[in-house]
């Protein structure tokens, strides 16, 4: 038998009961969940707003017409000013006489154009201060109204270095151009001055010797003593104008840097040296020389120096040994002039290369003491550096770069 709709059983209390009991807990769940995403959403807001309000750049909303609408506590503190009284006012009402034009042109270029702008402006504070910012803004919708975002930098101090870096570098220059003009008049004054002394010299060890032949069976013992004396000193003072000479033209002389085998120029050194070399009967070897693009007379010149450095302080109880080497290093070639003499102290290992510098007496060992730093400024004139590595009693090594182009 067939019921009808109206006939259907209504649920139970029971089924309603647990019906509204379901409901109900996903209800709590339910609100428990929009609690939970309440709670996450207020953390992230006061994340958020603890990043805006305590980031270390100012943070700043521009209307279009630069009105201050909003700004976060460190751009306040920037601008020297509290919040609430810095909201509604003019941004260029901060900005310095002189870059106000900069200000409205950056400010019209990107309300026009989209994408990131920066600038560099001086800005004032509310005590009349200065201070200089980065800024950099970028135009936005809000609530259907354009606006910029503006970020701003305090780059004060690094303004300030950069102004104090500038004044220095510019005091540099004004006095390595001083520096460069007193060299020049040094070197033009020791080029005169040793030019002009060659010839009273000359005169005076010549007429000395001249007065020792003529009146050689005149003169007493003492007498020939101190016309030696005399002609000892004209020639040690000769031998000193010509260094001093060489030494003053390093730098103006200096012929074409051009490509030669430095092997062949050592050998041209051994040459000008073959008498010393030979008294001494010296062994100086070298081999596998590179070619190098160097001023080929100075070069010679500078090896000339060094080996016969080597020559004079050569151990009395062996025949001096030199060894001539060089290597690659990086983009230049490194020369060493190894020796088995008497050694350097490391004390003296800067001042050898001063000029008129000696280490020993001139009854010891002869020479000017110019030589070295002959050496020291030819290498120093082709862009390279030259140093020494010694220990008393066992040697000494010369080293010397070359810049190779």
């Amino acid at each position: 038998m067939n019921q009808n709709p109206g006939d259907e059983t209504p649920p139970s209390p029971e089924h309603l009961l647990h019906e509204l009991r379901v409901h109900q807990i996903e209800l709590e769940m339910q609100n428990d969940e929009l609690r939970r995403a309440q709670l996450a959403l207020e953390e992230s807001r006061d994340r958020y707003v603890d990043l805006f309000e305590f980031a270390p750049v100012g943070y700043l909303i521009l209307s279009r017409v630069g009105v201050i609408t909003q700004i976060n506590l460190t751009g306040a503190a920037l601008l020297g000013v509290e919040r609430a009284g810095v909201i509604a006012q003019r941004f260029d009402a901060f900005v310095a006489g002189a870059d106000h034009d900069r200000w409205h042109r950056h400010l019209a270029h990107a309300l026009n154009h989209s994408g990131r702008h920066e600038c560099e402006l001086a800005l004032l504070r509310a005590d009349g201060s200065n201070f200089s910012v980065h800024l950099d803004c970028q135009l936005q919708e809000q609530d259907a109204a354009p606006v910029l975002r503006v970020a701003l930098t305090d780059i004060t101090a690094r303004k300030r270095a950069e102004t104090e870096l500038a004044d220095t570098r510019e005091a540099l220059l004004r006095a390595n151009e001083r520096l460069r003009a007193s060299n020049r008049d040094l070197e033009q004054f020791a080029y005169v001055a040793s030019h002009d002394l060659q010839e009273p010299l000359r005169m005076v060890v010549s007429y000395g010797q001249l007065l020792e032949k003529k009146y050689q069976d005149r003169l007493d013992d003492d007498a020939h003593t101190f016309i030696g004396f005399m002609v000892d000193a004209g020639a040690r003072m000769q031998a000193m104008i010509t260094d001093l000479l060489e030494f003053s033209r390093v730098d103006r002389m200096g012929g074409e840097r051009e490509p030669f085998d430095s092997g062949k120029a050592v050998e041209d050194a051994k040459f000008s040296l073959s008498q010393a070399i030979a008294e001494s009967a010296a062994e100086i070897g070298h081999a596998g020389l590179p070619e190098i693009v160097y001023d080929r007379h100075q070069f010679v010149r500078l090896m000339q120096n060094l080996i016969g450095n080597a020559l004079k302080y050569h151990d009395p109880g062996r025949p001096p040994k030199v060894t001539v080497t060089a290597r690659r290093d990086g983009h230049q070639w490194e020369f060493s002039v190894s020796d088995n003499g008497i050694g350097i102290d490391p004390a003296y290992f800067e001042q050898i290369f001063a000029v008129f510098r000696r280490l020993h007496t001139r009854d010891r060992y002869g020479g000017t003491g110019i030589g070295l730093a002959v050496c020291k400024k030819i290498v120093e004139h082709h862009g390279g550096r030259i140093w020494v590595e010694s220990t008393p009693g066992a040697g000494s090594t010369f080293f010397f770069t070359a810049p190779d182009p």
